[in-house]
C-alpha cells in the first residue's frame, strides 16, 4: 500500500525539528511495510525540492516562506501562494507516485490541500487535526476552509477526545501521536530535584510563568534546578527575564534538541512542567509520563484527559506562577508514589507507543480503501 502524506512540516538537514513527529510516524509506517511519499513546503532555502531519506520519498513545494513555516510568515500573498503551489504539486506527485491513500496532517492548510487533491483524483483521503488547526478554525475564513476540508475527507482523526466537541468532528477517531520506546526505557534514581520543560519558547506555551515560579520554588527547595529545552520567538526575552531575576545558576536553557537526546535529560529529572495555554494532546506530556516524570501542567481540557490531580500529577490554573510553584514543590516532595507513576507508564505503553499508533492508522487506510 502506498500512502501520500501531505504535511505542513517535515524535517531535513536544514530544518531539523519542524515536523519531527510526522517523520517518526512515517518511519513507523515504513517499518510496518507501507510505501511512503511525503509532500511538504520548502521552508529553508537550502532544502531540496526532492530527496529520499530512510526509504521515504520527500517532495517539497515552493512558496515565499521567508524561512518561516506557514502561519508565521503573516502575509496573505504568501498564504495564497502556499495553497495554489501545494494543490498543483499534490496533483503532480499523485501523477508520479499513484498513491492508494492521501493523508493530510493539520486540516488547515495541508488537510485542505489533501482534500482537494483527493476530490480531483478520486483517491480516498484521511485528515488528522493536531490541535493548532482546531484553534485557528474558530475564526474568520479559516473556519470555512476547515469545514470544506472536513466535508471532503473520507475519514477524520483527532489527537484528543475534547477536539471532537468542535462541530463536524463528532465522529472523528481519537489517535494521539505516538511516543518513542526511548522514553519508556528510561530508568530513574529519582534523587535529583530537577524540573524540566520541553515546550517551544512561543507565547502559547507561556514559559514566562515557569520563570516567575522558579524563585518561589527555590525558597522552599533551594537545591531545585530547572531545565528548559526548546527554541522560539520569545527566546531572547525569556533569557533576559531569567537574568533579571538572578536565576542563571538555577535555570538552564538548552535550546532545541533532537528528540532522541531529550531522554538523557528526563533520566535525571523528577518533574515535568507545561504552562501551555491551549493544546491538543501534547506529545511532550506523553513523553514525560512515559519517562516516569511527575507532570505539573495547566488545567486545560487537553491535559485533564491524561492527569488525575494529586493522584498521578498536578493541574494548576494557567498564568498562575504561585499555583505552579506550589504544585512543583509538592511534586518535588515525592508525594506521588513511584509505583503509581510506573503503573501509568505501563498503561501508556499499550496506548501510545509508536507501533500501536501506526497499526491503528493502517487499519483506517484499509477500511477506507474497502469502502471506496
Amino acid at each position: 500500500m502506498k500512502i501520500l502524506i501531505i504535511t505542513n512540516g517535515y524535517p531535513d538537514s536544514n530544518t531539523l525539528y519542524n515536523g519531527i513527529f510526522v517523520q517518526r510516524f512515517c518511519s513507523e509506517l515504513k517499518k510496518q511495510g507501507l510505501d511512503l511519499v511525503v509532500l511538504t513546503p520548502k521552508v529553508s532555502r537550502k532544502s531540496l525540492l526532492f530527496e529520499e531519506a530512510g526509504g521515504i520519498r520527500i517532495y517539497r513545494f515552493w512558496y515565499p516562506s521567508l524561512t518561516k513555516t506557514f502561519g508565521k510568515s503573516g502575509r496573505i500573498l504568501s498564504m495564497m501562494t502556499y495553497m495554489v503551489s501545494g494543490i498543483l504539486n499534490a496533483l503532480r506527485v499523485i501523477m508520479i507516485e499513484k498513491p492508494d491513500v492521501i493523508h493530510g496532517n493539520w486540516i488547515v492548510p495541508t488537510g485542505l490541500i489533501a482534500s482537494i487533491a483527493g476530490l480531483v483524483t478520486r483517491i480516498p483521503v484521511v485528515n488528522s487535526a493536531l490541535g493548532m488547526d482546531i484553534r485557528r478554525s474558530m475564526y474568520g475564513p479559516v473556519r470555512i476552509l476547515f469545514d470544506i476540508a472536513v466535508e471532503l475527507s473520507d475519514k477524520i482523526t483527532v489527537v484528543s477526545d475534547v477536539m471532537r466537541n468542535r462541530k463536524g468532528l463528532e465522529s472523528a477517531e481519537v489517535i494521539p501521536f505516538g511516543v518513542d520506546d526511548l522514553f519508556f526505557n528510561i530508568k530513574h534514581d529519582r534523587e535529583n530535584n530537577i524540573v524540566i520543560s520541553t515546550r517551544s519558547l512561543e507565547p502559547i506555551y507561556d514559559i514566562e510563568t515557569v520563570i516567575h515560579a522558579v524563585p518561589l520554588v527555590l525558597k522552599a527547595i533551594p537545591d531545585a534546578r530547572f531545565i528548559i529545552i526548546g527554541s522560539g520567538s520569545q527566546e531572547t526575552y525569556l533569557k533576559a527575564l531569567a537574568r533579571d531575576l538572578n536565576l542563571t545558576d538555577k535555570l538552564e536553557f538548552k535550546g532545541p534538541l533532537p528528540n532522541s537526546e531529550i531522554p538523557n535529560f528526563m533520566e535525571d529529572a523528577l518533574v515535568y512542567v507545561s504552562t501551555s495555554l491551549a493544546d491538543g494532546t501534547s506529545v511532550s506530556l506523553l513523553e514525560a509520563m512515559a519517562a516516569g516524570l511527575v507532570p505539573v501542567v495547566t488545567d486545560i481540557d487537553a491535559n485533564r484527559s491524561w492527569v488525575t490531580p494529586q493522584k498521578d500529577g498536578y493541574l494548576f490554573k494557567a498564568k498562575n506562577p504561585q499555583g505552579l510553584a506550589r504544585n512543583i514543590i509538592d511534586a518535588l516532595s515525592r508525594e506521588i508514589p513511584v509505583d503509581i507513576l510506573e503503573q501509568k507508564r505501563q498503561r501508556l505503553k499499550q496506548d501510545v507507543a509508536w507501533p500501536n499508533m501506526a497499526r491503528r492508522f493502517i487499519n483506517i487506510y484499509n477500511r477506507i480503501l474497502k469502502e471506496s
